[in-house]
């Protein structure tokens, strides 16, 4: 199964953590974790301040940003920290793709289409996880009171195009247009 991800890497903005609640370096390299163990699984600055300006909101819907970043969003009850809220909420968003299944390529195709009929089936937060060609990812964590912990996280480019490849099936690292990671076979940038 060909999956040409770019590892992500995490763009930092410095913040001060006591006045915005932004994670903190374990809390980065969670995201980072987590987010390329599932991109690797499936294949054998700035975005982190917007997640977080987002997440301080404590609103439960996208942001006006959404339109040009992919978005995923999650409430969760209880914050412990912040490395194990960003593992239950990736792994959560990840489980869309266990417990509902994604259609699979056309007769033909190596693509993984995503269509209305893959929108349906409400695995749109794995779906931008698993999206090919997204190398940005940041994230912000909102302390509120009414759901306790609301995690954000914004990718570039955007994923969840519709008639467009959530990511094409083929021999790992084959497409990957510079070097390939031959552990995760996640592409290199």
């Amino acid at each position: 199964m060909l999956i040409s991800f770019p590892i992500l890497f995490v763009f930092v903005v410095l913040v001060n953590n006591e006045l915005t609640h932004a994670l903190d370096q374990a809390g980065r390299d969670a995201v980072v974790y987590w987010h390329n163990y599932y991109r690797a699984e499936l294949a054998a600055g700035r975005c982190e301040q917007r997640a977080q300006s987002w997440a301080d909101q404590c609103t439960y819907s996208h942001s006006d940003t959404a339109q040009t970043f992919g978005e995923n969003f999650y409430a969760y009850v209880a914050l412990d920290n912040a490395t194990r809220a960003i593992e239950h909420v990736v792994s959560g968003w990840w489980s869309e793709l266990i417990y509902r299944g994604a259609l699979g390529p056309e007769p033909g195709s190596t693509c993984i289409p995503f269509t209305g009929a893959q929108n349906a089936r409400g695995i749109g937060h794995w779906t931008q996880l698993a999206w090919w060609n997204t190398n940005q990812v940041g994230c912000g964590i909102g302390r509120c009171p009414r759901y306790k912990t609301y995690v954000v996280c914004q990718y570039r480019p955007a994923g969840n195009v519709i008639t467009r490849c959530v990511y094409n099936v083929g021999e790992p690292c084959s497409g990957c247009p510079n070097n390939c990671n031959q552990t995760s076979k996640l592409c290199l940038n």
